[in-house]
């Protein structure tokens, strides 16, 4: 009997077990993935920077550059099934402003670059249960909220601060339940950090603007 290494005729080339063949496949769509993620994130950076940093682009089209790359993401993602993409461009999406801050932002370019963020990821969440990707993306709002609202919130803030707060609870009070509609009897029944830690950020975010 022909040795099993050596089927496949003369050229005596190695012939690998199946399992071994897709485990090497998996891992290079993974790589695949991680690579176009970190690209996207990547652009985040650069055109959040071109903005802040740089002064090259002005607040509309930069605004129009990052929401279209928050539907290219979303749009990848969803069309190659791929969360290791969307939680690299997402994580690089979050860490563009912490990156490129100076310390003298305007929050409301802060939070509605945020807003365009969870809104891609929102999108994301209604189709797919990413677990990981919406602890990201809470965990980044939620905790720069507070930094923001520690260092540089003034009650004469108010107004221009209060909608963004209502609507990052919005989105993730929206994703924690349709996150626990999608299990369909599946493990973990609910996502009880989006769901029970949304509204304690809330409060505990909205007490000290009031």
């Amino acid at each position: 009997m022909p040795d099993a290494c050596c089927l496949g005729g003369g050229n005596h080339r190695p012939v690998l077990p199946g399992a071994v063949v897709e485990i090497i496949g998996r891992n290079q769509y993974q790589r695949a993935d991680a690579l176009q993620g970190g690209g996207i994130g990547i652009l985040y950076m650069t055109t959040f920077a071109a903005l802040r940093l740089f002064h090259l682009l002005e607040a509309t089209p930069t605004f129009m550059i990052l929401a279209a790359l928050a539907a290219l993401s979303a749009f990848l993602a969803l069309r190659q099934d791929a969360r290791v993409l969307a939680s690299f461009g997402f994580a690089g999406g979050f860490l563009a402003p912490v990156l490129a801050s100076t310390g003298e932002g305007n929050h409301i370019q802060l939070f509605s670059y945020y807003a365009l963020l969870n809104a891609g990821l929102a999108l994301i969440a209604w189709h797919k249960n990413w677990r990981e990707l919406n602890l990201l993306g809470f965990t980044f709002t939620f905790v720069v909220g507070v930094i923001w609202g520690v260092t540089r919130y003034q009650p004469g803030l108010f107004h221009s601060v209060e909608p963004f707060l209502l609507l990052f609870c919005a989105l993730y009070l929206m994703i924690g339940v349709r996150f626990a509609l999608r299990q369909d009897g599946r493990q973990p029944a609910i996502d009880s950090t989006i769901l029970f830690g949304t509204p304690l950020a809330f409060i505990g975010l909205q007490q000290p603007l009031v």
